[in-house]
């Protein structure tokens, strides 16, 4: 069996780039020190993932304010205002909204930063349904985001050497979806992952998801992602017909999870699944944690994957 570890996600930034970007705002210093700053940060994290025996590469989205943000200013009927709440975390993103036919009029330019780290290379991007839930009034324009947005940003980072495409998708796991809206879900799916040629990883966290994975586990996707902080692996199901992300390390505490015992939870859903392949990574974005915190994790979660390779070869 195949296995695959991996961070998702925006990472954490170091003291020296909070400093330098408010240092910048106040006049105090200049953009190419915020630059050298972030590249300093960017470089250490390559480091580490490559050190700690990661599969797959990240640029850790540092340079994203948020998840949507990038390709909210890089379009055309799209625009950002007013700061929402994040979930239930202490963190908050700001809106985007929908003033007209949305459209990736240009690759926003933090797309280039996966250049800067190792191959083969990760992306992140928000999923197609969780992209219509914060656009405000986006309604029933799910699809049409995810063809004239979404599409065009996966075929840019795909065209930059990303040859894994992780969809975080903790709406779903958090707030549930309506049945009508199941059909657009899995259309707006395949618009994005139509033409890629290279795996898509579609992540439900924030909640249980497991009422959800027998209509995901048919989804144009090589694998989905379960948050197995919150979903009991006995509800998972079985013969499952695409592989397994599971999101086995917690991703808003600091406590550092038993390597043995998580490598074990992983097992036994890989083989309660029966899934081609399996993913490893953390159940949500480690953003929010320490710096100190979120670089132990990284390298607990490679032991982890080490660990799972062992027992399922």
């Amino acid at each position: 069996m195949d296995v695959f570890g991996y961070q998702h996600g925006i990472y954490p930034r170091s003291e020296a780039v909070v400093a330098a970007t408010r240092d910048l705002e106040r006049g105090r210093t200049t953009q190419e020190s915020v630059d050298q700053a972030f590249a300093a940060d960017r470089a250490a994290f390559a480091r580490l993932q490559s050190d700690a025996g990661l599969d797959f590469f990240s640029d850790g989205l540092l340079r994203w304010a948020d998840l949507f943000r990038p390709l909210a200013e890089a379009g055309s009927g799209l625009s950002v205002d007013g700061l929402v709440r994040w979930f239930d975390n202490n963190s908050f993103y700001r809106a985007p909204h929908l003033d007209g036919p949305p459209v990736l009029t240009e690759t926003p330019p933090v797309f280039d930063d996966v250049l800067l780290v190792p191959e083969p290379r990760v992306a992140t991007l928000p999923s197609p349904y969780l992209l219509s839930r914060v656009v405000h009034g986006a309604g029933d324009a799910m699809v049409e985001l995810a063809e004239a947005v979404l599409e065009p940003a996966a075929q840019a980072l795909r065209a930059r050497g990303c040859r894994l495409f992780h969809l975080e998708e903790p709406w779903l796991g958090f707030h549930g979806i309506d049945r009508s809206q199941w059909e657009e879900f899995e259309k707006a799916i395949g618009a994005v992952t139509g033409g890629l040629d290279v795996p898509v990883v579609l992540h439900v966290y924030y909640g249980d998801g497991s009422s959800a994975l027998d209509r995901l586990r048919r989804f144009p996707v090589a694998a989905v992602g379960v948050d197995l902080v919150e979903t009991d692996v006995a509800s998972l199901g079985t013969k499952w017909e695409t592989g397994l992300l599971a999101g086995c390390l917690n991703g808003r505490t600091t406590i550092l999870e038993d390597p043995g015992a998580t490598a074990a939870l992983v097992v036994r859903a890989a083989g309660a699944t029966g899934a081609a392949a399996v993913y490893c990574s953390t159940n949500s974005e480690i953003e929010l944690l320490p710096l100190a915190v979120a670089e132990r994790k990284v390298r607990l979660l490679a032991d982890v994957c080490a660990r799972v390779k062992g027992a399922l070869s």
